[in-house]
């Protein structure tokens, strides 16, 4: 069995490859119970508190993480910095058996994991595009660590050579009881969850509602549940300014990002994933399904591997607006189909992604690489 864990992120909020680290911990907590873990993350945050829950050691260090503002600000500029971290990441890694780095954007210990003996996995939750897709797939290989990719859309955007091991590992949540059926008010409530971004499709589902004649459009309340990351409060701002100029104030409401969204997905009878880019996986999306609730979503990356077209939902053409108002249209005139496409969505959940597949997963990856690399598995 592996003595020893490190955990390694990139995050320090609850969004989806948050939660996803959550339960990586508790896998390896339950399976190996003496096994000493350590997480590493680059703030303190909600996800430091989630996680003491499991461990107790968990760290807020400074992480060379690759994200435009922190290259914008230059603080992955410096080769004398950078090579220093690497340098603090590789005496960090080998005291441990195993290092989980649940993230490709971690550089500074993707960097140190090439330089070690010492068995890593890397989890990938990114879809990397255009340059980007090349930098990242030499990165991941240099690290010559054990992939985990979180879904298939994920795998096919890297380019790994062939010698290296890697799996695919559907993400999964908690089977939580099915809301009660929702009181209907005569109104289709339509909830989309995501951080506000540039990609996430908030402003497509808006002008998808803004596009619906008057007569469906008041027959429809919308909720846009998130926050922004850090400063970049102009993307919530300008959803507000969007609101307020199409008069959508009566149909639209914006609510802070819960760490527990459970009333909300009660709430609603569809759940959105209009997102512009490919999701890696979308984990929103199996946790609408576990709460019985129908999801529409762009037809590209990750989610059409949850999403089954006309079984549990509806696949739009991603940055579509009026493909977005079509099928809104469709839920609005036949509210029934989103009841019985939700109940159908409860039972691909169950065999599929219910939380303890991903966690029984996780914990053969880490297994079988422990045995095979000599450390001895139960």
């Amino acid at each position: 069995m592996p003595g020893s864990i490190l955990f390694v992120h990139q995050g320090y909020e609850l969004y989806g490859s948050d939660r996803t680290l959550v339960q990586s911990v508790q896998a390896v907590k339950s399976r190996w119970p003496e096994a000493r873990i350590t997480v590493l993350l680059p703030n303190h945050g909600p996800l430091e508190s989630a996680l003491a829950a499991t461990v107790n050691d968990v760290r807020v260090t400074d992480l060379a993480i690759l994200r435009k503002s922190n290259l914008k600000k230059s603080r992955l500029r410096d080769a004398a910095g950078v090579v220093g971290k690497v340098l603090r990441a590789r005496r960090m890694m080998g005291s441990y058996d195993i290092t989980y780095i649940n993230t490709v954007m971690v550089m500074d210990y993707i960097l140190a994991a090439s330089t070690t003996r010492r068995p890593r996995i890397l989890h990938a939750h990114e879809i990397p595009t255009g340059a980007a897709r090349v930098f990242f797939s030499a990165l991941v290989a240099l690290s010559r660590g054990f992939v985990i990719f979180n879904s298939y859309a994920t795998r096919r955007s890297f380019t790994l050579p062939p010698w290296q091991p890697s799996a695919v590992v559907w993400n999964g949540a908690p089977a939580l009881p099915v809301p009660p059926a929702r009181q209907q008010d005569g109104q289709l409530h339509v909830l989309l969850i995501g951080r506000f971004n540039s990609w996430k499709g908030q402003n497509v589902l808006l002008r998808a509602v803004q596009r619906l004649p008057s007569e469906l459009r008041l027959r429809m309340s919308v909720r846009l549940v998130g926050s922004v990351f850090a400063d970049q409060r102009h993307f919530a701002e300008e959803l507000a300014q969007f609101i307020a100029d199409e008069k959508l104030e009566e149909t639209v409401q914006i609510c802070p990002f819960s760490q527990n969204p459970v009333e909300h997905y009660a709430w609603a009878d569809i759940v959105a994933i209009p997102s512009i880019r490919p999701e890696p996986f979308g984990l929103v999306a199996i946790e609408a399904m576990a709460a019985a609730r129908c999801v529409i979503a762009a037809g590209h990356g990750g989610v059409t591997e949850i999403v089954k077209d006309g079984v549990t939902g509806s696949l739009v053409t991603p940055g579509s607006v009026d493909s977005l108002a079509a099928a809104l249209a469709q839920y609005i005139r036949n509210p029934q189909r989103a009841a019985s496409e939700g109940r159908a969505g409860r039972v691909r959940f169950e065999q599929e992604f219910e939380e303890s597949r991903y966690k029984r997963k996780i914990a053969e990856v880490i297994g079988n690489l422990a045995g095979a690399l000599g450390h001895g598995v139960e």
